[in-house]
């Protein structure tokens, strides 16, 4: 059992990861693609791809996160 100041402690923390993520690794990743000349063009976006879909899914987590911490403030139970 976790407390509900814990939880959303937790959860807030769990948020901002993937808001750094988002806000830093994916697009810094995607945009340095451009000077990856050693890797051959179809390489390079397959991984460009693929840190687009992870981006994607970084956002849908942000959205369940949220959704999460709202649902545990507005319940009224104070352990989870």
């Amino acid at each position: 059992m976790i407390k509900k100041k814990q939880l959303i402690e937790t959860l807030h923390k769990a948020l901002e990861y993937e808001e750094e993520a988002n806000a830093h690794f994916y697009g810094y990743t995607i945009n340095s693609l451009k000077y990856y000349k050693w890797k051959k063009k179809k390489k390079r976006e397959k991984i460009k791809e693929i840190i687009t879909k992870l981006s994607a899914d970084s956002k849908k987590h942000k959205s369940i996160i949220e959704k999460l911490i709202k649902h545990v403030q507005e319940n009224k139970k104070n352990v989870f």
